[in-house]
This record gives C-alpha cells, sequence and structure tokens, in this order.
C-alpha cells in the first residue's frame, strides 16, 4: 500500500500544480483576407478568440452585416495545447463575405459573448476595386498589379444584349464564368429573383450537362469562359428595374508546382464569387398610334385565320383555327380580336402553345381552336380577324388582318333534329283553386290540415345538420388515424428505401452518366429525409433540411456532412466534364454513411 501511495504522490503533486496556474484572460480577435479585392469576388473573415477553451453563447451573426453578404459559413476550428505545464485553447470562425459595390467597405466591430461577458473586435476596412484594374498602394499612392492570389483566378459576370427596351420586349441576360482554374462543381448559392419581369430560361447545355467554352483574353491573362445561366427577360412594366447579384459556389482544383502530387492527387477549394447587378430600362409604349385591337403583345408576328372546310350544313360543327407565330414573348398572348358571327353559334376555343429558343431569342406560336355551329342555311361569312402588335425595332404599332372567310352553308337533315311538340293555347287547361276532384275508391285519403313544425318530415330535417356533423367527424378521426399509421410506417421503411436508390445509383456509376448517378444519389437523400420525418420532398431546400435536422436534435457535425453530400451531387450537375469513377464512389460511400448516421441519430432524437 505504501508503495502504490510512494508512486502516486509526484502524479498528485503535478496535477495540482497544474490547476493552481491561473486561467488566461479570453481575447477576442478578427481579421480580413485579403484585404484588398476585385469586386464580385469573397473575403475570409477570420474571428480568433484564445485563452479559453469555453464555447461562446452563441456564434457571431452576420446575417445583417452592411455592405456585405454572406455566402458561406461559419467553419469552426479548435486548438487545444497543453506545454510545460501549461495549457492554451483558440477556437476559430471563418466566414465567406462578398463586398457590395467599389470602394472602402468597413467591418464594424463585431461583439463576442462568452460566459456572460461581452468581448468586442476591432473595426476592419476592406478595399473593394474594379474588375481587371490594379491596386493602389495607400502608403506610396502609386499603382501596383494585383497578387496573384484566388480572386484574380476566377470570375462572375452578368451582361444584357440591350439596357433600354419596352415592355414585353426580351431582355437576353447571360452568366458567364471565366476561369483558370479546373471546375470540379458548381451551384448557387441563392435564389436568383427576377422582381418586374416574366421569366423564361434559355438552356445553355448540351444533352451530356457540358457547357459551351471558348478562350477569353482579359487584363488578367487567359481564360476559359463558360455560359452557365441564359435567361428572357420580359419587362412587365415601365420604369427603371435592377437585377440583383447572383452569388455561384463553387469547387475548383489548382494544379501545383510538382507534376506528381497533381497527377495523384488533385485538392479542390470551395470558393465564392457574385455577378454584378444589373439596371435595366423599360420606356412606356407610345399612346401615339396605338390601334383599338392591341392587348399588349410586343415583337414580330404573323397571323393565319383559317377553316377545316369551306361547306357545311346547319347544326354541323366547323373548326376555325386562329394562329399567332413570331418572336416575342408568345405565353402572354391573348387571343385576337374575334368579331361577331352571325347565325354561328360559338364555344370558347381549345389553345395550344408552343415556345423554343433560336439564337438565344424565343420564338413560338399560339393557337386559338374555335368551334362554330351555324343556325341557318346558305352563303354565309366570317368576317375578317384582327391582330395588333407593338414590333420594338421600329417603335411602331402593326395590325394583322385575315378574312373575310365564306363559308356555304346547306339545310341540315330534319331527321336529325327531333321535333318536340308545343300545345297550343286552347289546350292549357284553367282550373279554379277551390275545385277539388273527388279521389277513386281505394286511395288513402289523408289529413292536410296538419301543421308542418309538428311532422316527421320537419323533425328529420332539424337532426340531418346534426347527424351529418357526426359523420363527418368520425370520418376525420378515422383519415387522421390511418395518416398517422401511414406516416409511421414510411418512417421505418425509410432506411431500406433509401438502400434501394443507393443501388440504383451505384448501377449508373460510369463517367458517362455522372450526371443521371448524382440526380439518383441527391433524390436517395432527400427522399430518405423526407420519408424519416414525414415531410414533402419537393420542399426540402438546404435552409428547410437544416431546420428539419437541428428542430430533432442531430448534431451539427453530421448536419454539415449531410449538407456537403447533397452539395456535391448537386454540384456535379454543373461539371463541365465528367466525374471519374473514383470520385464517384466516394461520394456515394459519403451518401450511404451520412444515411446510416441520421438512421441512428433521428431514432434516438
Amino acid at each position: 500500500m505504501r508503495k502504490i501511495i510512494r508512486r502516486a504522490l509526484p502524479l498528485c503533486l503535478f496535477l495540482l500544480a497544474i490547476t493552481a496556474i491561473p486561467a488566461q484572460q479570453p481575447q477576442v480577435r478578427a481579421r480580413v483576407e485579403p484585404e484588398r479585392v476585385a469586386e464580385g469576388s469573397e473575403v475570409s473573415l477570420v474571428i480568433e478568440i484564445t485563452g479559453s477553451s469555453q464555447s461562446p453563447d452563441e456564434p457571431p451573426d452576420l446575417s445583417q452585416l452592411p455592405g456585405f453578404s454572406l455566402a458561406g459559413g461559419p467553419s469552426i476550428s479548435t486548438f487545444y495545447q497543453w506545454v510545460n505545464g501549461r495549457t492554451s485553447a483558440s477556437r476559430t470562425y471563418t466566414y465567406a463575405l462578398i463586398p457590395q459595390g467599389r470602394g472602402t467597405r468597413t467591418i464594424p466591430p463585431l461583439e463576442v459573448k462568452l460566459g456572460g461577458q461581452v468581448y468586442r473586435t476591432e473595426p476592419l476596412r476592406v478595399e473593394v476595386v474594379q474588375r481587371g484594374s490594379a491596386f493602389s498602394d495607400p502608403g506610396t499612392r502609386r499603382r501596383i498589379a494585383p497578387p496573384p492570389t484566388v480572386p484574380s483566378q476566377l470570375f462572375v459576370e452578368a451582361k444584357v444584349d440591350k439596357p433600354e427596351v419596352y415592355p414585353g420586349e426580351q431582355v437576353t441576360l447571360v452568366y458567364k464564368v471565366d476561369t483558370q482554374f479546373e471546375i470540379a462543381q458548381m451551384s448557387l448559392k441563392d435564389q436568383p429573383t427576377y422582381q418586374g419581369f416574366w421569366v423564361e430560361d434559355i438552356k445553355t447545355d448540351d444533352k451530356d450537362g457540358k457547357y459551351d467554352a471558348r478562350p477569353v483574353q482579359r487584363p488578367e491573362g487567359n481564360f476559359i469562359e463558360y455560359t452557365v445561366l441564359k435567361k428572357a427577360l420580359f419587362p412587365t412594366n415601365p420604369g427603371t428595374f435592377t437585377i440583383p447579384p447572383l452569388t455561384f459556389h463553387f469547387a475548383v482544383r489548382r494544379r501545383g508546382n510538382d507534376p506528381f502530387d497533381s497527377f495523384f492527387f488533385q485538392p479542390t477549394e470551395s470558393l465564392f464569387r457574385a455577378s454584378e447587378a444589373v439596371t435595366i430600362r423599360v420606356k412606356e409604349l407610345p399612346l401615339q398610334g396605338r390601334p383599338r385591337e392591341f392587348t399588349g403583345a410586343v415583337g414580330r408576328f404573323t397571323l393565319e385565320v383559317a377553316p377545316d372546310r369551306k361547306a357545311s350544313k346547319v347544326n354541323d360543327a366547323v373548326g376555325l383555327r386562329v394562329r399567332v407565330e413570331g418572336q416575342g414573348n408568345v405565353s402572354t398572348l391573348q387571343s385576337p380580336v374575334l368579331p361577331d358571327i352571325h347565325d354561328f353559334k360559338r364555344y370558347e376555343p381549345k389553345v395550344e402553345e408552343s415556345v423554343q429558343a433560336k439564337g438565344g431569342t424565343l420564338v413560338g406560336s399560339k393557337t386559338w381552336n374555335y368551334v362554330l355551329i351555324p343556325l341557318a342555311p346558305g352563303e354565309q361569312e366570317i368576317p375578317p380577324v384582327r391582330f395588333a402588335y407593338f414590333d420594338p425595332q421600329t417603335a411602331q404599332y402593326r395590325v394583322l388582318q385575315e378574312g373575310p372567310i365564306r363559308l356555304s352553308i346547306a339545310k341540315g337533315d330534319l331527321s336529325e333534329v327531333p321535333v318536340q311538340a308545343i300545345a297550343g293555347r286552347s289546350e292549357i287547361p284553367v282550373l279554379g283553386s277551390d275545385i277539388r276532384y273527388i279521389k277513386l275508391a281505394g286511395m288513402r285519403i289523408e289529413d292536410e290540415g296538419g301543421d308542418f313544425f309538428a311532422s316527421h318530415a320537419f323533425l328529420a330535417i332539424l337532426a340531418a345538420p346534426l347527424l351529418l356533423n357526426l359523420a363527418l367527424l368520425a370520418v376525420t378521426r378515422r383519415r387522421s388515424s390511418r395518416a398517422g399509421q401511414e406516416g409511421q410506417l414510411r418512417s421505418r421503411r425509410a432506411g431500406r428505401t433509401a438502400k434501394k436508390r443507393l443501388s440504383r445509383a451505384r448501377s449508373r456509376l460510369t463517367p458517362g452518366e455522372s450526371r443521371h448517378f448524382y440526380q439518383e444519389l441527391a433524390s436517395a437523400l432527400t427522399a430518405y429525409l423526407a420519408d424519416k420525418v414525414g415531410v414533402p420532398a419537393s420542399g426540402l431546400t438546404y435552409d428547410r433540411i437544416e431546420e428539419i435536422l437541428a428542430a430533432r436534435g442531430v448534431a451539427e457535425e453530421t448536419r454539415q456532412r449531410f449538407r456537403r453530400s447533397l452539395e456535391a451531387c448537386d454540384f456535379a450537375r454543373f461539371a463541365p466534364s465528367s466525374s471519374e469513377k473514383g470520385e464517384m464512389e466516394r461520394a456515394a460511400k459519403n451518401a450511404g454513411e451520412v444515411i446510416e448516421e441520421l438512421e441512428t441519430a433521428v431514432r434516438s432524437a
């Protein structure tokens, strides 16, 4: 026993010495990297807490930081060290910010709460310069070229083909990516908003999901340019409208100086880039020369009016096709003015529509198929059909006219139309209210002088609403119980269903089918979560998934891993080339492991 005490005594004294060392005073510092940045590029804001292993009461909130948009983060890293009996700890929060506009932007002091005490960082400044311009050295006032850092090797630009248009005239908005990197994955950080415009998508990639690429020369050097998004915008009202910046998230690869390192291992970097805001001025349509047939069509169109036959019979339907075709927003076209057609019965038309993009411009046709029923025989005439539109190229209104159309209507077959005999006035007997005929023997005579409120029928009418409500309540409870049982069954089967979806994804594990593979993988992840928690899969956005998992107590690391796996699948859809088989296998493995973690986490929660 004494031997054990002698051996344990030095260790106890050492532990007491450690606990006697006073704790360091926590310090909170912030820095921004880089301090000079090109417009649309990201900066990293790093907040470091040293001298304390205690986590802050809540992470710093940067969602409403003036002059900056939050692109990503925070990513959290911790450090703990023990040297010669002294301990040191630090915790770092890293955010990706995109400055708004040019000039000097200031990050105000940020508050961090530790153990109920508030610590503030020093204000920081970021200089934002025009893309492709040189940076100025504030100490020497001379111009220096931008350093060869990440911000100068990847750009996102938004361009319109014309900054001034009329309401209803097409504006083509194009988002281009100029890069010196190999882009492994790409996605949108937020959904674009185009307030004041009717928006139609124009396809930019081919059937294999590859974007058109071409080499371009920029002030920063040689780049490869990809057209990643193209929109046809049709303004709905006059005025000045601004399309806000759109933020992209990239996973890129950079080749190092070591050829063996580049060959065997190519790590990816996560970058954020934002396009610049685009302003479009929409002029008012002129009032002078506006025809009364004008209903808002803008573009260049042709009109065709044709019946399906030139001869018919009374009560035998005639089809009339009115077709408008040309360049413009076909989806919003209203029916041409169809005049009153005498001696015809007209039904509401069946509308057909076809739209496609040619050379970046939307063209199409819209057809109204009318059914006309002739009511009288003879030579009938359909008056001219008129259609008016505004031509933005000439800034003039134009009126198209087709017709008149002549039809020969023959008498119909009388045997086909049943004629009902109409009684003459003398055949309608007039009976006085005081005459009651004597009923024949054998029929039951009933007392008609009783009160209705005392009858069985009146009581039945009173009881009907109560009985109906009771029946509806029983049906509702039964359906709720059945829905709850179906939800529990769906949750129990979520894991098995996800494994089947993962198996379908692995069946496409070839580079040529990478896009379909990642679609199946993303479907397996979202469908599993939807089945497990009983929500529709169609509404599972990144923020909604984070909210659902956090509410069920899933650990942050598991939530982040689920999101990274889902983002990887979404990114692969925009990859300029097919993914390698090894990369696809790692994605499938990660998805399976994430589902297994969630299966345990959600069940325990």
